[in-house]
C-alpha cells in the first residue's frame, strides 16, 4: 500500500526515482557507450567505476520506493544523501561549462548532465522543505 498521502509529494519521488534509474540504467547497461560519449574514451577502470556509480544510483532509487510504501517518517538521511549527491554532481558538471573544458566528451553532454542533476536537486530540496515535519519526527 502506498503511504505518501500528498501528490506532489509523492510525483517529487517518483520524479527521483524515474532519474537515479535512468542513469543507473545507462551506467549498468551501456556502460561502454556511456563512457564513450560522456567521458570521451573508454578503459576497464572507467567501465568499473561507471558500473559501482550504477549500482549505487540503483540502490538508492530502490530505498526511495521502500519509501513510498514504508512513509517518510524519519527517512531524512536516506533523502538528504540524494540531495548530496545531485548537487555535488551538478556543480561538478557546471564548472566543466563554466570553465569550457569538456575533456575528450562534447560540451552539449556536459551541460544535459548539470541540468538534470540541478533539476534533480531542486526537487529533492523542495521534498525535504515540504516534509520537514515527517522527517525530522516533529509535532
Amino acid at each position: 500500500m502506498i503511504n505518501i498521502n500528498n501528490k506532489i509529494n509523492f510525483f517529487l519521488i517518483l520524479l527521483n526515482i524515474f532519474f537515479l534509474i535512468y542513469y543507473s540504467a545507462q551506467l549498468l547497461i551501456y556502460t561502454d557507450e556511456f563512457a564513450e560519449k560522456n567521458i570521451g574514451f573508454f578503459n576497464h577502470a572507467i567501465a568499473g567505476l561507471s558500473e559501482i556509480i550504477g549500482i549505487i544510483f540503483l540502490c538508492l532509487a530502490l530505498g526511495l520506493i521502500a519509501v513510498i510504501f514504508q512513509g517518510t517518517k524519519n527517512q531524512f538521511p536516506l533523502l538528504f544523501t540524494i540531495l548530496i549527491i545531485h548537487i555535488i554532481l551538478s556543480l561538478n558538471f557546471w564548472r566543466y561549462v563554466v570553465m569550457d573544458a569538456p575533456g575528450e566528451t562534447d560540451i552539449n553532454s556536459i551541460i544535459y548532465n548539470a541540468f538534470f542533476f540541478s533539476v534533480m536537486g531542486l526537487s529533492m530540496i523542495i521534498l525535504i522543505v515540504r516534509l520537514k515535519k515527517s522527517l525530522f519526527n516533529l509535532m
